[in-house]
């Protein structure tokens, strides 16, 4: 089934994860997951955060669904940042 022309795909999004508070919010988001499941730890395909409340989730489906307001930011960018 194809995307509707209005769908955007995760490769489609716009790179709003080079605003710095985003990406610091996402490592946070991500270490505190890290801190409390090291010993059961899957690798996310990223995390999605609120561009307003900096608040987020970390992503594990292949295809998540972000909501208005919402940026996604790719594992790789974050671990990037981490290490």
């Amino acid at each position: 089934m194809q995307p509707k022309p209005d769908t955007l795909t995760l490769s489609q999004t716009p790179s709003v994860w080079h605003d710095p508070t985003v990406l610091r919010a996402a490592k946070q988001i991500y270490l505190a997951y890290f801190q409390i499941h090291a010993q059961r730890m899957r690798r996310p395909l990223g995390v999605a955060v609120d561009r307003e409340t900096y608040r987020g989730l970390l992503l594990f489906a292949r295809r998540p669904v972000l909501l208005p307001g919402e940026a996604f930011i790719p594992f790789e960018q974050i671990e990037a940042e981490i290490y």
